[in-house]
């Protein structure tokens, strides 16, 4: 396999991808995916990433526990998403925004002349072509990848590359919200209001809104001394647009699906539990205490044919 220097991928992507390829080792895994780990390891990332599911979390290394843990959301968001994108209602355009490390294009079925657009900064992009490329990987679609900052308007990026606002669109937007302003996200998703027609869907991760509270405001001032990132970034954040309200208002029908919903469907718990005998089944200490409910849950939508 060919190797990959240090090219600044985000952390976040890595994780993401290595979270795939945990899931993908798993006895029970809800999901494959064959490139993530040959992904993370082409990074060459100074993180210690896990990629494998161990059979006994517990024994794991203390920093690799919350990655293990996070594995387990990151299984059921993914096979929640694919489930979506293979449903009888396919469109022959996708759009999946902040694409990341995201290997759908290769590893799904998609109809006959699909087109699939993925935005991301450009050394994301590259890296995960070059690496694919060295796989000897081919998509199962047209795999249109479009340089963007995600934070700025990216429409005019998109129509370059071909993407036709005529035609029925399916977009992805996973992971991606909770790391942009509330306005970042509203002229994100306003936009893909001004560029899906009748027959379009959507699959939105949805980020979550910070209650206002003296805790709160100290627990941001703690995370902002430990990240760098301005108070002011954070707080931007803070009141993030609904998209069912903002979708629905447009004509669009919503569904919400929180994460309790996934959790039952999936047959899964966000915790770490023991395998052996004498503990079969009993939370261990690292365990999500909201089962999910820190994160914001799911948005489906389509928008019918007028009447």
């Amino acid at each position: 396999m060919t190797e990959f220097e240090d090219q600044g991928l985000p952390l976040t992507a890595l994780a993401v991808a290595a979270g795939r390829a945990v899931e993908t080792t798993r006895p029970d895994a809800l999901a494959a995916d064959p490139f993530a780990t040959g992904l993370v390891e082409a990074a060459r990332s100074h993180v210690d990433f896990p990629t494998v599911w161990p059979a006994h979390p517990e024994a794991a290394p203390p920093l690799q526990q919350p990655l293990l843990l996070a594995s387990i959301y990151i299984g059921l968001r993914t096979r929640f998403i694919d489930d979506f994108l293979e449903q009888r209602q396919q469109t022959a355009q996708a759009v999946i925004l902040g694409a990341g490390l995201d290997t759908r294009a290769y590893r799904l079925s998609w109809p006959a002349g699909a087109r699939v657009y993925e935005l991301d900064l450009a050394n994301v992009l590259d890296f995960k072509a070059a690496v694919m490329a060295s796989f000897a990987a081919r998509p199962a679609c047209e795999l249109v990848s479009v340089t963007a900052d995600l934070s700025q308007p990216w429409e005019q990026p998109l129509l370059a590359a071909g993407f036709d606002p005529q035609q029925p669109t399916t977009w992805v937007i996973e992971g991606l919200l909770p790391y942009l302003s509330a306005n970042a996200q509203l002229a994100t998703l306003q936009a893909v209001l001004a560029l899906s027609p009748s027959g379009s869907r959507a699959v939105i991760e949805r980020a979550v809104p910070l209650p206002a509270g003296e805790d709160v405001e100290a627990k941001l001032r703690d995370f902002s001394a430990q990240t760098g990132l301005s108070m002011g970034e954070l707080l931007a954040r803070a009141n993030p647009p609904d998209p069912a309200r903002l979708l629905e208002a447009a004509g669009w029908e919503c569904s919400e699906h929180p994460i309790r919903e996934l959790c039952v469907r999936y047959g899964r718990t966000i915790s770490l539990t023991a395998t052996d005998g004498s503990a079969q089944g009993r939370p261990l200490k690292r365990e999500s205490q909201d089962t999910g409910q820190s994160r914001g849950g799911f948005v489906t939508a389509g928008l019918p044919a007028h009447t």
